[in-house]
Parts: structure tokens; C-alpha cells; sequence
């Protein structure tokens, strides 16, 4: 591998969930030029203008049901995980020397 892309993968990493964010954003916006020059090539194009509006409306609906459900789950207090019975055995052994 040559020195720029080690440089470039050794810095993504620093960066955290962001830089793989933007690198799958990248990979998908080229996929889809691809699949726009491929299908302007063969003439596919005027199949999938009917349906754009269609597919515009699907991702509108699931992008408004995704921040929904995401304003909601961080609305809603923190919920506490069932303890194992490990730490509810350590619980009730500090439980019981605190009474006496």
C-alpha cells in the first residue's frame, strides 16, 4: 500500500465514527454515479424517471421515521439494565450489612 493511503486509513481511524460515516457516504455516492452513467448508456433511464418520485417519497418517509424513533428513544429516561445474579447476590450481601 502506498504511503498516502496509509497516512489517509491511519488518520480515519483518529477520527472516529465520523470518518467512516464520510468514507461509506463517499463509496456510496460513486456507486451511484456509476449506476447514473451505466444506466445513461443504455437507455434505462427513462424506466426509472417514472419512479423517482416514488423512491424520493420511500426515503422521505423512512428518514422521518428514523429521527423520530431517535428524538423518542432519547426523550425516554435512562433504563436500567436487569442486574446478573452475580451483582444481585453482591447488592444484597451489602444490603444485609448495612442493617446490622
Amino acid at each position: 500500500m502506498s504511503p498516502f493511503w496509509t497516512s489517509l486509513f491511519d488518520r480515519l481511524k483518529d477520527c472516529g465514527r465520523d470518518a467512516t460515516l464520510f468514507v461509506v457516504t463517499l463509496a456510496g455516492l460513486f456507486g451511484l454515479l456509476l449506476l447514473a452513467v451505466i444506466a445513461g448508456e443504455h437507455d434505462r433511464y427513462k424506466n426509472l424517471v417514472p419512479a423517482l418520485p416514488v423512491i424520493g417519497a420511500f426515503a422521505m418517509v423512512w428518514t422521518g421515521l428514523t429521527i423520530r424513533r431517535a428524538r423518542a428513544r432519547r426523550r425516554e429516561p435512562w433504563r436500567y439494565l436487569p442486574l446478573s445474579g452475580d451483582e444481585l447476590r453482591a447488592a444484597r450481601s451489602k444490603l444485609r450489612k448495612d442493617r446490622t
